[in-house]
């Protein structure tokens, strides 16, 4: 009879432990359902008619005003200089090119959420 108890003490020492899941730990696997729970993704902010045709004007104006100002930028370097009415034009550009680039990012943004 020793040799059988030892025999069946050393098989189950042996023997891996198994483990068979509950429902609780098979709800816990999958989440218990937190996907059906969760709510929607908000929509992103569309932007307006009006918004949309300021977004398309001034990405256009940009592009504009980034030629002229690269115009002004070669005649600089190929004149030597600019006189003072171009640095006048110049600055002019550029002032614009940013309230237009300002836009441009306000509106993205809106747009992207």
């Amino acid at each position: 009879m020793k040799p059988a108890f030892v025999l069946v003490l050393a098989l189950a020492v042996a023997t891996p432990a198994l483990y068979v899941p509950t429902l609780a730990d098979a709800q816990v696997r999958v989440g218990s359902g937190g996907m059906a729970r969760r709510s929607p993704p908000r929509p992103r902010p569309r932007l307006s008619e009006a918004e949309q045709e300021r977004l398309i004007a001034a990405e256009d104006e940009v592009f504009e005003l980034d030629d002229k100002i690269a115009d002004l930028e070669a005649a600089n370097t190929a004149e030597g200089g600019l006189t003072e009415a171009q640095r006048t034009e110049w600055q002019s550009h550029t002032a614009r090119r940013q309230a237009a680039q300002a836009t441009v990012e306000r509106l993205r943004a809106k747009q992207n959420g």
